[in-house]
């Protein structure tokens, strides 16, 4: 047995965070550096938070619906209009939307809010050519619900609007000219 004294454990202490020597503790201004760039951190994630946040109530909104249009957005309603093709019976309910259909042409209306089915029928009989329509009789087709009647055609409000509440089909279109409403008639 040794008579030489045995060290000392050292302490340690119940928190994880290590204490530094005296000589290596930062400074308090370098603490207060810390703390304002700790700030501003805070601060810019809260911003970015509130962002994601409002845009992802944006597409969940309460209605389901999809946001209205602001004042601020409206102008020339450029639509798109397309011939639903006739399919046979044993297609899936995937061929409802605009997969089979041709393209007729365009037509523009002068406000994007206020453009109804029956002034989207007006600019297709003054705007494009006879012989696109052989058949003189059709109707608008709303994928998922079916022809509009033409009683209907006025009665139903705004066709923007309208038809963004009745799909989520990213392929309808916001009714600008890089981006024009597809608008489906059927042959009667």
């Amino acid at each position: 047995q040794s008579d030489s004294p045995k060290p000392k454990p050292k302490k340690r202490s119940n928190s994880s965070v290590e204490e530094l020597p005296e000589e290596k503790k930062p400074k308090a201004a370098a603490s207060m550096n810390g703390l304002s760039a700790l700030s501003s951190l805070t601060q810019t994630t809260n911003v970015r938070r509130r962002n994601l946040t409002a845009t992802l109530n944006s597409f969940n909104n309460d209605e389901g619906n999809a946001n209205e249009i602001e004042p601020s957005e409206d102008g020339v309603l450029v639509c798109k209009i397309l011939r639903k093709l006739s399919t046979s019976d044993n297609t899936s309910l995937a061929t409802e939307g605009l997969d089979f259909s041709s393209n007729l042409g365009f037509v523009t209306l002068p406000s994007r809010q206020l453009a109804t089915f029956a002034s989207i029928r007006k600019a297709i009989d003054s705007d494009l050519d006879d012989d696109v329509f052989p058949r003189k009789k059709w109707k608008f087709y709303v994928p998922k619900l079916g022809p509009v009647s033409v009683k209907q055609e006025e009665k139903i409000g705004p066709v923007l609007e309208f038809l963004k509440s009745t799909t989520n089909d990213a392929q309808l279109g916001t009714g600008i000219a890089s981006d024009p409403l597809k608008v489906v008639i059927v042959d009667v």
